[in-house]
């Protein structure tokens, strides 16, 4: 693209690229929704598959536990965390109806299909920056991967006005970035000497920030993802002389799963952080 274009225009063609890499995504064969949603290649080790299995069951319980009423998941791909929250009963008995939204028709289609005539669960196509609901209909909404994707933090600012005016008071939004001040984003830094710029990097106080900017209350945080190197290995041929047993894989599940559910305040030093929050009154 020319130098010279408008953020607009820069913002417009990062949008239509998002939306063709989506619409293109097809596979096949065993964990096919698993890597439609991370476009994972089709060797990808069993191992690698369980861990993130795991990780989007715990994603789920996080973002839809004790939910109830009307619920959003706000760009819900082809339906993996919306669908573990219906087979798994995350309500806990209280009454809840989803609606699946995602800019791509492919990913759409695919969740709607998975959730077959369930009549708790309907889909339709849209953009977070311009949600197509009236304000206050929801009780709840989760939205996951997706303000990391836009296209500047302008985009992102206004996905966050969206979501406070269709939540309805005291309503609970949960969503998630990437650490900008964890290990791995401060190698490819000052090492590596890549750039780290949000919205698909940002630090936990900036993020919070911004949600109170917004109109929320922040309740709680979960961190994810504390492997010394981020990036599947596999993914190389390097990857069994590197690491043949998953190490820094099955280190990040142990502090997952051992160490930062006793001591919260460790989920700042995440890769991937999800924060839940409330509707407050006018911003």
């Amino acid at each position: 693209m020319a130098k010279s274009c408008s953020l607009d225009e820069k913002a417009a063609y990062l949008q239509k690229k998002e939306l063709e890499f989506w619409e293109s995504q097809k596979k096949s064969g065993e964990d096919v929704d698993l890597k439609l949603a991370r476009d994972l290649p089709d060797d990808t080790p069993d191992f690698i598959l369980g861990m993130l299995s795991g990780f989007e069951k715990d994603v789920a319980e996080f973002c839809f536990e004790n939910c109830e009423g009307l619920i959003l998941d706000a760009g819900c791909g082809n339906g993996n965390l919306l669908l573990r929250a219906l087979r798994s009963d995350q309500s806990n008995g209280h009454a809840a109806r989803f609606i699946g939204m995602d800019f791509s028709k492919n990913m759409l289609s695919r969740a709607a299909l998975r959730a077959g005539n369930d009549p708790r669960a309907c889909f339709l196509q849209g953009s977070v920056s311009r949600l197509p609901f009236k304000n206050q209909t929801f009780n709840w909404l989760a939205s996951s991967g997706v303000l990391t994707c836009l296209s500047s933090v302008q985009e992102a600012a206004e996905a966050m006005r969206e979501f406070y005016r269709v939540l309805k008071p005291g309503g609970v939004l949960v969503v998630d970035f990437f650490n900008s001040i964890s290990h791995y984003t401060l190698v490819r830094r000052h090492l590596l000497r890549e750039t780290i710029e949000p919205p698909e990097y940002v630090s936990p106080s900036a993020f919070c920030k911004d949600l109170e900017k917004a109109g929320f209350q922040i309740c709680t945080l979960r961190g994810f993802d504390f492997k010394p190197i981020q990036g599947y290995l596999f993914m190389s041929g390097l990857r069994p002389l590197i690491d043949p047993c998953f190490i820094q894989e099955r280190f990040s599940c142990f502090l997952e799963s051992k160490v930062v559910s006793k001591r919260p305040e460790l989920s700042l030093f995440g890769y991937r952080v999800y924060v839940k929050c409330r509707k407050r009154g006018v911003p």
